[in-house]
Protein backbone atom coordinates (compact mmCIF):
# COMPACT_ATOMS: atom_id res chain seq x y z
CA UNK A 1 0.00 0.00 0.00
CA UNK A 2 1.01 3.36 -0.82
CA UNK A 3 0.29 4.95 2.80
CA UNK A 4 2.20 1.91 4.50
CA UNK A 5 5.55 3.18 2.31
CA UNK A 6 5.11 6.54 3.30
CA UNK A 7 4.36 6.27 7.06
CA UNK A 8 7.63 3.83 6.95
CA UNK A 9 10.00 6.01 4.89
CA UNK A 10 8.63 9.09 7.52
CA UNK A 11 10.44 6.98 10.14
CA UNK A 12 14.02 7.57 8.78
CA UNK A 13 15.60 11.15 9.41
CA UNK A 14 17.95 11.06 6.93
CA UNK A 15 17.28 9.78 3.07
CA UNK A 16 17.94 5.73 3.28
CA UNK A 17 19.52 4.20 0.63
CA UNK A 18 17.87 1.18 -0.27
CA UNK A 19 20.43 -1.56 -1.47
CA UNK A 20 17.74 -4.51 -1.76
CA UNK A 21 14.08 -4.91 -2.74
CA UNK A 22 12.62 -8.43 -2.42
CA UNK A 23 9.51 -8.86 -3.95
CA UNK A 24 8.01 -11.56 -2.82
CA UNK A 25 5.11 -13.87 -1.25
CA UNK A 26 4.38 -16.22 -4.34
CA UNK A 27 1.75 -14.36 -6.08
CA UNK A 28 3.72 -11.35 -7.05
CA UNK A 29 2.90 -11.68 -10.83
CA UNK A 30 -0.49 -11.53 -10.02
CA UNK A 31 -0.55 -7.53 -10.78
CA UNK A 32 -0.34 -6.50 -14.14
CA UNK A 33 2.85 -3.75 -15.27
CA UNK A 34 1.01 -0.68 -14.08
CA UNK A 35 0.32 -1.87 -11.08
CA UNK A 36 4.01 -3.10 -10.38
CA UNK A 37 5.43 0.12 -12.05
CA UNK A 38 2.96 2.38 -9.12
CA UNK A 39 4.45 0.59 -6.44
CA UNK A 40 7.66 1.06 -7.26
CA UNK A 41 7.24 4.60 -7.94
CA UNK A 42 6.20 5.10 -5.06
CA UNK A 43 9.17 3.24 -3.42
CA UNK A 44 11.38 5.21 -5.50
CA UNK A 45 9.73 8.83 -4.58
CA UNK A 46 10.16 7.75 -0.51
CA UNK A 47 13.67 5.81 -0.38
CA UNK A 48 16.96 6.35 -2.06
CA UNK A 49 16.99 3.40 -4.44
CA UNK A 50 21.28 2.56 -5.13
CA UNK A 51 22.09 2.58 -8.82
CA UNK A 52 23.75 -1.00 -9.02
CA UNK A 53 20.88 -2.59 -5.58
CA UNK A 54 19.46 -5.67 -5.99
CA UNK A 55 15.66 -5.47 -7.34
CA UNK A 56 14.29 -9.05 -7.11
CA UNK A 57 10.90 -10.38 -7.65
CA UNK A 58 9.28 -13.54 -6.99
CA UNK A 59 8.20 -15.09 -11.18
CA UNK A 60 4.63 -17.66 -11.31
CA UNK A 61 5.76 -18.53 -15.11
CA UNK A 62 2.21 -19.73 -15.09
CA UNK A 63 0.92 -15.78 -14.97
CA UNK A 64 3.67 -14.94 -17.56
CA UNK A 65 1.43 -14.81 -20.71
CA UNK A 66 0.13 -11.22 -19.35
CA UNK A 67 3.61 -9.95 -18.50
CA UNK A 68 6.90 -9.94 -19.97
CA UNK A 69 9.88 -10.20 -18.71
CA UNK A 70 11.26 -7.54 -20.51
CA UNK A 71 8.47 -5.35 -19.04
CA UNK A 72 9.36 -6.05 -15.02
CA UNK A 73 13.02 -5.16 -16.37
CA UNK A 74 11.67 -1.65 -17.39
CA UNK A 75 9.71 -1.91 -14.19
CA UNK A 76 13.18 -1.84 -12.05
CA UNK A 77 13.41 -5.55 -11.51
CA UNK A 78 17.07 -6.99 -12.03
CA UNK A 79 16.69 -10.76 -10.03
CA UNK A 80 13.87 -12.86 -11.22
CA UNK A 81 13.54 -15.59 -9.05
CA UNK A 82 11.51 -18.35 -10.57
CA UNK A 83 10.10 -21.54 -8.59
CA UNK A 84 10.15 -25.13 -10.22
CA UNK A 85 7.83 -28.20 -9.39
CA UNK A 86 8.66 -31.62 -10.92
CA UNK A 87 8.06 -31.18 -14.68
CA UNK A 88 6.01 -34.73 -14.24
CA UNK A 89 2.06 -34.43 -14.76
CA UNK A 90 1.04 -36.50 -11.76
CA UNK A 91 3.37 -34.51 -9.41
CA UNK A 92 1.93 -31.10 -10.40
CA UNK A 93 -1.13 -32.76 -10.04
CA UNK A 94 -0.78 -34.01 -6.78
CA UNK A 95 0.52 -30.45 -5.38
CA UNK A 96 -2.67 -29.32 -7.05
CA UNK A 97 0.27 -27.12 -9.60
CA UNK A 98 0.16 -27.31 -13.22
CA UNK A 99 3.28 -25.64 -14.04
CA UNK A 100 4.37 -26.89 -17.49
CA UNK A 101 7.86 -27.89 -18.59
CA UNK A 102 7.04 -25.51 -21.43
CA UNK A 103 6.13 -22.34 -19.25
CA UNK A 104 8.86 -22.83 -16.58
CA UNK A 105 11.59 -23.02 -19.27
CA UNK A 106 10.21 -20.21 -21.57
CA UNK A 107 10.58 -17.99 -18.14
CA UNK A 108 14.21 -18.70 -17.90
CA UNK A 109 15.02 -18.06 -20.88
CA UNK A 110 12.78 -14.39 -21.42
CA UNK A 111 14.56 -13.82 -18.23
CA UNK A 112 17.65 -14.59 -19.88
CA UNK A 113 17.13 -12.33 -23.14
CA UNK A 114 15.82 -9.46 -20.91
CA UNK A 115 19.11 -9.19 -19.46
CA UNK A 116 18.47 -9.88 -15.57
CA UNK A 117 21.35 -9.25 -13.19
CA UNK A 118 20.45 -13.08 -11.67
CA UNK A 119 18.41 -15.79 -12.13
CA UNK A 120 17.56 -18.07 -9.61
CA UNK A 121 15.19 -21.41 -9.68
CA UNK A 122 13.70 -22.72 -6.71
CA UNK A 123 13.77 -26.41 -7.62
CA UNK A 124 11.70 -28.75 -4.58
CA UNK A 125 12.53 -32.12 -4.10
CA UNK A 126 10.52 -34.61 -1.73
CA UNK A 127 7.01 -33.56 -3.65
CA UNK A 128 4.12 -36.46 -3.37
CA UNK A 129 4.50 -38.72 -6.25
CA UNK A 130 8.07 -37.90 -6.94
CA UNK A 131 10.83 -40.33 -7.51
CA UNK A 132 14.55 -39.90 -7.85
CA UNK A 133 14.24 -40.49 -12.06
CA UNK A 134 11.45 -37.91 -12.48
CA UNK A 135 13.41 -35.62 -10.04
CA UNK A 136 16.31 -36.34 -11.83
CA UNK A 137 14.74 -35.56 -15.55
CA UNK A 138 13.82 -32.03 -13.74
CA UNK A 139 16.76 -31.46 -12.53
CA UNK A 140 18.59 -32.19 -15.82
CA UNK A 141 16.46 -29.41 -18.12
CA UNK A 142 16.78 -26.82 -15.25
CA UNK A 143 20.62 -27.19 -15.50
CA UNK A 144 20.83 -27.39 -19.31
CA UNK A 145 18.48 -23.65 -18.78
CA UNK A 146 21.52 -22.73 -17.43
CA UNK A 147 20.50 -20.00 -14.38
CA UNK A 148 22.73 -18.37 -12.28
CA UNK A 149 21.72 -19.82 -8.96
CA UNK A 150 19.75 -23.22 -8.31
CA UNK A 151 18.33 -23.18 -4.65
CA UNK A 152 17.07 -26.63 -3.55
CA UNK A 153 14.11 -27.03 -1.28
CA UNK A 154 12.78 -30.01 0.58
CA UNK A 155 8.92 -30.14 0.01
CA UNK A 156 7.20 -29.19 3.94
CA UNK A 157 4.24 -31.18 4.42
CA UNK A 158 2.70 -28.59 7.03
CA UNK A 159 -1.67 -28.99 6.17
CA UNK A 160 -2.12 -27.50 9.51
CA UNK A 161 -0.69 -24.77 8.36
CA UNK A 162 -1.11 -24.92 4.15
CA UNK A 163 -4.90 -25.62 3.55
CA UNK A 164 -4.13 -26.92 -0.14
CA UNK A 165 -1.74 -29.65 1.45
CA UNK A 166 -4.68 -31.06 2.98
CA UNK A 167 -5.22 -33.10 0.02
CA UNK A 168 -2.24 -34.20 0.08
CA UNK A 169 -2.06 -38.10 0.39
CA UNK A 170 0.71 -38.81 3.16
CA UNK A 171 1.61 -42.04 1.38
CA UNK A 172 2.70 -40.37 -1.71
CA UNK A 173 5.08 -38.82 0.10
CA UNK A 174 8.79 -40.48 -0.71
CA UNK A 175 10.95 -41.65 2.45
CA UNK A 176 13.82 -39.93 4.04
CA UNK A 177 16.39 -42.29 2.05
CA UNK A 178 14.45 -40.91 -1.31
CA UNK A 179 15.00 -37.51 -0.47
CA UNK A 180 18.37 -37.82 0.93
CA UNK A 181 18.99 -39.64 -2.51
CA UNK A 182 17.58 -36.82 -4.46
CA UNK A 183 19.67 -34.18 -2.68
CA UNK A 184 22.90 -36.36 -2.86
CA UNK A 185 22.14 -36.44 -6.69
CA UNK A 186 21.67 -32.80 -7.21
CA UNK A 187 24.61 -32.34 -5.35
CA UNK A 188 26.91 -34.38 -7.71
CA UNK A 189 24.92 -33.08 -11.29
CA UNK A 190 24.92 -29.37 -9.80
CA UNK A 191 28.74 -29.56 -9.19
CA UNK A 192 29.56 -31.12 -12.11
CA UNK A 193 28.22 -29.08 -14.42
CA UNK A 194 30.34 -26.29 -12.56
CA UNK A 195 27.81 -24.68 -9.63
CA UNK A 196 29.41 -23.93 -6.16
CA UNK A 197 27.94 -24.75 -3.15
CA UNK A 198 26.86 -21.32 -1.30
CA UNK A 199 25.72 -23.34 2.00
CA UNK A 200 21.79 -24.35 2.67
CA UNK A 201 21.91 -25.80 -0.51
CA UNK A 202 22.17 -22.54 -2.44
CA UNK A 203 24.26 -23.44 -5.49
CA UNK A 204 25.93 -20.84 -8.11
CA UNK A 205 28.12 -20.02 -10.83
CA UNK A 206 31.75 -19.06 -9.93
CA UNK A 207 31.61 -15.95 -10.98
CA UNK A 208 28.55 -14.96 -8.98
CA UNK A 209 28.55 -12.10 -6.88
CA UNK A 210 27.49 -14.30 -3.51
CA UNK A 211 29.94 -16.64 -4.62
CA UNK A 212 33.08 -13.35 -4.47
CA UNK A 213 31.75 -11.94 -1.36
CA UNK A 214 31.91 -15.74 0.49
CA UNK A 215 35.35 -16.06 -1.22
CA UNK A 216 36.44 -12.73 0.38
CA UNK A 217 34.84 -13.27 4.17
CA UNK A 218 31.79 -10.83 3.24
CA UNK A 219 28.67 -12.99 2.50
CA UNK A 220 25.87 -11.86 5.06
CA UNK A 221 23.00 -14.22 5.94
CA UNK A 222 19.53 -13.06 7.27
CA UNK A 223 15.88 -12.70 6.44
CA UNK A 224 16.34 -13.17 2.81
CA UNK A 225 18.89 -15.80 2.84
CA UNK A 226 22.41 -14.86 1.36
CA UNK A 227 23.00 -11.30 0.93
CA UNK A 228 26.20 -8.77 0.48
CA UNK A 229 24.62 -6.60 2.33
CA UNK A 230 25.33 -6.51 6.16
CA UNK A 231 23.62 -5.19 8.77
CA UNK A 232 20.89 -3.50 6.72
CA UNK A 233 17.48 -2.77 8.13
CA UNK A 234 14.66 -4.45 6.65
CA UNK A 235 11.81 -2.80 6.00
CA UNK A 236 8.39 -5.51 5.93
CA UNK A 237 5.65 -3.75 3.75
CA UNK A 238 2.16 -5.76 3.19
CA UNK A 239 0.12 -8.31 5.42
CA UNK A 240 2.09 -10.49 7.66
CA UNK A 241 5.51 -9.46 6.17
CA UNK A 242 8.85 -9.40 9.07
CA UNK A 243 11.00 -6.82 9.35
CA UNK A 244 14.47 -6.05 11.45
CA UNK A 245 15.74 -2.35 12.80
CA UNK A 246 18.68 -3.05 14.60
CA UNK A 247 18.44 -5.49 17.49
CA UNK A 248 14.72 -5.46 16.75
CA UNK A 249 12.35 -7.95 14.95
CA UNK A 250 8.39 -7.09 13.71
CA UNK A 251 5.74 -8.37 12.44
CA UNK A 252 2.88 -7.06 10.41
CA UNK A 253 -0.33 -7.91 11.03
CA UNK A 254 -1.75 -11.18 9.53
CA UNK A 255 -5.46 -10.34 9.01
CA UNK A 256 -6.87 -7.74 5.74
CA UNK A 257 -9.39 -6.23 7.64
CA UNK A 258 -6.81 -5.26 10.80
CA UNK A 259 -3.97 -4.32 8.28
CA UNK A 260 -6.47 -1.93 6.51
CA UNK A 261 -8.24 -0.42 9.05
CA UNK A 262 -4.91 0.61 10.85
CA UNK A 263 -3.50 2.50 7.71
CA UNK A 264 -6.55 3.82 7.31
CA UNK A 265 -5.66 5.79 10.69
CA UNK A 266 -2.01 6.32 9.82
CA UNK A 267 -0.83 3.53 12.23
CA UNK A 268 1.85 1.29 10.33
CA UNK A 269 0.06 -2.49 10.83
CA UNK A 270 2.66 -3.97 13.11
CA UNK A 271 1.33 -6.70 14.81
CA UNK A 272 4.03 -7.66 17.54
CA UNK A 273 7.50 -7.12 17.65
CA UNK A 274 10.74 -8.53 19.70
CA UNK A 275 13.80 -6.70 20.84
CA UNK A 276 16.81 -8.97 20.62
CA UNK A 277 18.43 -9.37 24.08
CA UNK A 278 22.45 -9.44 24.15
CA UNK A 279 22.44 -13.26 24.19
CA UNK A 280 20.06 -13.46 21.09
CA UNK A 281 22.77 -10.90 19.30
CA UNK A 282 25.46 -13.55 19.96
CA UNK A 283 23.72 -16.63 19.04
CA UNK A 284 22.57 -15.00 15.59
CA UNK A 285 25.93 -14.04 15.22
CA UNK A 286 27.65 -17.37 15.82
CA UNK A 287 24.71 -18.99 13.64
CA UNK A 288 25.29 -16.50 10.92
CA UNK A 289 29.18 -17.39 10.52
CA UNK A 290 28.87 -20.71 10.30
CA UNK A 291 26.11 -20.56 7.43
CA UNK A 292 28.23 -18.36 5.61
CA UNK A 293 31.56 -19.85 6.23
CA UNK A 294 31.20 -23.23 7.62
CA UNK A 295 33.73 -22.06 9.85
CA UNK A 296 33.84 -20.25 13.36
CA UNK A 297 36.83 -18.76 14.96
CA UNK A 298 36.11 -18.38 18.92
CA UNK A 299 38.16 -15.46 18.94
CA UNK A 300 36.40 -13.36 16.47
CA UNK A 301 33.20 -14.04 18.71
CA UNK A 302 35.52 -12.67 21.36
CA UNK A 303 36.61 -9.86 19.58
CA UNK A 304 32.77 -8.80 19.44
CA UNK A 305 31.77 -9.73 22.18
CA UNK A 306 32.50 -10.11 26.31
CA UNK A 307 32.18 -13.63 26.67
CA UNK A 308 34.62 -16.28 26.79
CA UNK A 309 33.52 -18.62 24.26
CA UNK A 310 34.05 -21.96 25.33
CA UNK A 311 32.61 -21.18 29.06
CA UNK A 312 29.64 -19.46 27.54
CA UNK A 313 28.92 -22.67 25.21
CA UNK A 314 29.76 -25.30 27.07
CA UNK A 315 26.92 -27.16 26.79
CA UNK A 316 26.78 -26.61 22.83
CA UNK A 317 30.24 -27.51 22.51
CA UNK A 318 29.79 -30.84 24.05
CA UNK A 319 26.58 -31.51 22.41
CA UNK A 320 28.56 -30.91 19.07
CA UNK A 321 31.01 -33.93 19.96
CA UNK A 322 27.96 -35.99 18.50
CA UNK A 323 28.63 -34.43 15.44
CA UNK A 324 31.90 -34.75 15.07
CA UNK A 325 31.83 -38.34 15.69
CA UNK A 326 29.19 -38.30 12.76
CA UNK A 327 31.56 -36.60 10.63
CA UNK A 328 29.54 -33.29 9.83
CA UNK A 329 31.79 -30.73 12.58
CA UNK A 330 35.73 -30.73 13.40
CA UNK A 331 36.42 -29.29 16.69
CA UNK A 332 39.65 -27.84 18.64
CA UNK A 333 40.66 -25.32 20.59
CA UNK A 334 39.97 -22.13 18.64
CA UNK A 335 37.33 -23.17 16.19
CA UNK A 336 34.36 -25.22 14.73
CA UNK A 337 34.35 -26.07 11.48
CA UNK A 338 31.45 -27.41 9.84
CA UNK A 339 32.78 -30.41 6.88
CA UNK A 340 30.77 -30.91 3.34
CA UNK A 341 29.01 -33.43 4.65
CA UNK A 342 28.19 -30.97 7.63
CA UNK A 343 26.80 -28.21 5.08
CA UNK A 344 23.75 -30.43 3.95
CA UNK A 345 22.57 -30.37 7.87
CA UNK A 346 23.56 -26.73 8.70
CA UNK A 347 20.06 -26.14 9.98
CA UNK A 348 20.75 -29.06 12.88
CA UNK A 349 24.23 -27.56 13.33
CA UNK A 350 22.37 -24.43 14.09
CA UNK A 351 19.99 -25.61 16.06
CA UNK A 352 22.49 -26.69 18.79
CA UNK A 353 22.89 -23.09 19.42
CA UNK A 354 19.26 -22.06 19.51
CA UNK A 355 18.27 -21.59 23.06
CA UNK A 356 14.48 -21.53 22.36
CA UNK A 357 14.29 -24.74 20.63
CA UNK A 358 16.60 -26.21 23.11
CA UNK A 359 13.97 -25.60 25.93
CA UNK A 360 10.93 -26.51 23.52
CA UNK A 361 12.74 -29.63 23.36
CA UNK A 362 13.59 -30.29 27.20
CA UNK A 363 9.86 -29.97 27.64
CA UNK A 364 9.21 -32.76 24.76
CA UNK A 365 10.15 -36.62 25.62
CA UNK A 366 13.71 -37.40 24.71
CA UNK A 367 13.88 -37.65 20.79
CA UNK A 368 17.55 -37.41 19.29
CA UNK A 369 17.40 -37.17 15.30
CA UNK A 370 18.65 -35.32 12.10
CA UNK A 371 16.47 -32.81 10.39
CA UNK A 372 17.42 -33.58 6.65
CA UNK A 373 15.71 -29.45 6.07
Amino acid sequence: SSREIRLQAQLFREDPKLEQLYFGGGTPTLLNDTQLSGILKEIQQNFNLIKDGEFSIEIDSRQMPDLSMQALKEIGFNCAIIGVQDFDDHVQQSVHRVQTENATLLAIRDAQQADFKTIRTELIYGLPKQTVKKFEYTLGKIIAADPDQINLLNFQHLPEKFKPQQNINPEDLPDIETGLEMLLLAIARLTAAGYLHIGMNLFAKHDDQLIVAQRQGRLYYGLQGYSIYPDSYRVALGVSGIGSIGPALSQNDCDLLQYYSKLEHNILPIRRGIELSPDDLIRRSVMQALICHSVLSFESVEAYFPIEFKSYFATELAELTVYEQAGLVTLNDQEITVTPKGQLLMNSICAVFDKYLRAVQQRKPLDTHLNFT
